[in-house]
């Protein structure tokens, strides 16, 4: 937090909310929050203050990416990325609370620079797990340690303690796994009870099943609403989905490329959704890293990847060299989660393609779409650069720009339950802001034209956040 005041001049103000932006406007910033938002020549600048010339300038809200898993980021090291691209808030959807909530809470005391985290807990998978030790990372310890990215939950039992023990240990919300059937994710939800929100990447359980228990978000397009939308013919058994179908981009490219979004039964999904308050954090990004095309593979920011992550991904290629070349002496196949050829390019474009589509649907309905990444988990992806890359598939999608900006902040915010804190340009709010020297209503890759990023009040310059990231914190 900044003990002397600041004051950003004369900026076109972007607040987050739905209005549209304030010209000649001028914001000051006290104790880390926004005390006034105010006609320039109405607010003059405070002795002492420390100034940000606006003139010229955009200032919006800082983004939030609902859904990057910290820990496989590169830890430490990803906490400058995300905050050099303009990134003040990430919800962690996948991470050992003995690591993540103390992480959260030293960002929180000033004691680490980088974005604010909210942590979802670990991923909370059911018998058989999606992920087995040939997983890397995310292999699961087998039961319920605090320091497990994955908690197995094979029964009733295991899952009430589990809540009791997450709330307990102080997180944000949860995540629901692919690997849960309908029955345990129904006991989770009610044994939540609203307390915390609870959101899903699922498999073995349907989204509508899911929606139809009180899941207040969901996650992945591509997968987790797969058989809801697909064509029948299409869809996977119930066990052989996520993790246990060979090639299962390619199935999930299939299926979508066919999808027939003017079908009865698409139109009812999309009515649930939209009807229960339910979310959306589709991480669209996350297929045009290879998994359906392949664009995000050209994105610049890639030579920024923070240094763990880089040395993580080094590992799992080694990794993944030494299994191939075992499997071969041995004359085995792969095991499924490793054996997933590369998308037919016209598959890939159409699948990619109806999945945007679908976003415009759900958005069109009045339904909540917000920006999101997966980055960590995702192959290709990097801490912020990728959620800029999100927002123009949202802005490809139909949606305009201005809800785009506010679905990534004041939206957001909604849905982690902390709008009376963050995601606006607003008075009392805390002052995470950027300024931008290009407008984003114009042209939405103006986002990425970064002057400054302001989190709880502190300028910072975004070249030196991103040089400190490639080299470890």
């Amino acid at each position: 937090m900044n003990d002397r005041p600041l004051f950003i001049r004369n900026a076109t103000v972007f607040d987050g909310t739905g209005s549209p932006p304030q010209p000649a406007t001028s914001v000051l910033v006290e104790a880390g929050r926004i005390a006034a938002v105010a006609p320039a020549r109405q607010l003059p600048a405070p002795a002492g203050a420390e100034v940000i010339d606006g003139t010229g300038r955009f200032v919006m809200p800082g983004l939030i990416d609902m859904h990057v898993h910290v820990e496989l980021s590169g830890g430490e090291d990803a906490l400058p990325a995300w905050l050099g691209t303009g990134v003040t808030s990430v919800r962690d959807v996948g991470g050992a609370p003995a690591n993540l909530v103390p992480l959260r809470d030293a960002i929180d005391a000033g004691e680490k620079v980088g974005p604010r985290v909210f942590t979802y807990g670990p991923l909370l998978d059911g018998i058989p797990a999606i992920f087995g030790r040939a997983a890397g990372a995310l292999a699961p310890r087998g039961g319920t340690e605090p320091d497990s990215l994955t908690w197995l939950i094979p029964d009733a039992a295991t899952a009430e303690r589990a809540v009791d023990e997450l709330i307990a240990h102080g997180v944000d919300g949860f995540k629901l796994y692919a690997g849960l059937r309908p029955d345990l994710v129904r006991l989770f939800i009610e044994r939540i009870g609203g307390r915390l929100p609870v959101t899903g990447h699922l498999s073995r359980t349907w989204a509508s099943e899911a929606i139809e228990a009180g899941i207040d978000c969901l996650e992945h397009v591509h997968a987790t609403i797969y058989q809801d939308i697909v064509p029948p013919e299409y869809r996977h058994p119930r066990e052989e989905g996520n993790g246990f179908i060979p090639n299962y981009w390619t199935w999930l490219n299939t299926g979508w490329a066919n999808a027939d979004l003017g079908a009865d039964y698409v139109r009812r999904f999309v009515e649930l959704l939209v009807s229960r308050g339910v979310a959306l954090s589709p991480t669209t990004v996350l297929i045009t890293g290879g998994m359906a095309t392949h664009e995000a593979l050209e994105e610049p920011g890639l030579r920024y990847t923070p240094k763990g992550l880089a040395d993580r991904r080094a590992a799992q290629m080694e990794q993944m060299r030494r299994m191939r070349e075992e499997a071969e002496k041995a004359g085995t196949p792969l095991p499924p989660p490793m054996s997933l050829e590369g998308p037919d390019s016209e598959t890939g474009v159409r699948a990619r393609a109806n999945q945007l589509e679908f976003l415009r649907m759900v958005f069109d309905a009045g339904g909540t779409v917000v920006p999101s990444t997966d980055v960590g988990a995702a192959p290709n992806q990097v801490p912020g650069f990728s959620l800029h890359r999100e927002l123009a598939l949202f802005v490809e999608a139909g949606i305009p720009a201005a809800d785009v900006l506010r679905l990534a902040t004041h939206g957001a915010a909604t849905v982690l339950r902390k709008a009376d804190e963050i995601g606006s340009v607003t008075v009392g709010k805390r002052a995470d802001m950027l300024v931008l020297t290009n407008d984003p209503l114009e042209d939405i890759h103006a986002t990425r034209s970064i002057d400054t990023v302001i989190k709880e009040g502190v300028a910072y310059a975004p070249q030196p956040l991103l040089e400190r990231a490639v080299a470890g914190a």
